[in-house]
């Protein structure tokens, strides 16, 4: 399986079965083996590197991308579903915050 940008997928990178979004771009993940993804968590921080998901999107929370990381294709168990793409915009504003872009 391929990941897609916007999409979040259920791995272990090392802390048990978490939820995890994709945020490399498309071209890259068919490219290489691995995508960039960032954490799911239902932790809240009001922090401009944090967003949180909305009332259509597959899960409750926040994507934290001060914690992003390589997902290898072999670590993925399950697709969990898109996000929508007023998420994404946030997901976007918020990864230009934690790498000062």
């Amino acid at each position: 399986m391929v990941p897609v940008r916007g999409r979040v997928y259920r791995a272990d990178l090392g802390f048990g079965l978490k939820p995890w979004l994709v945020v490399s771009n498309n071209a890259r993940n068919n490219a290489i083996g691995d995508c960039l993804v960032a954490r799911i968590t239902t932790t809240r921080r009001d922090l401009p590197s944090w967003a949180p998901l909305r009332a259509g999107d597959p899960l409750a929370g926040y994507v934290n991308c001060d914690d992003l990381g390589p997902l290898y294709r072999d670590q993925i168990v399950a697709d969990l579903g898109a996000l929508s793409i007023p998420t994404m915009m946030d997901v976007g504003r918020a990864l230009k915050h934690a790498l000062a872009l």
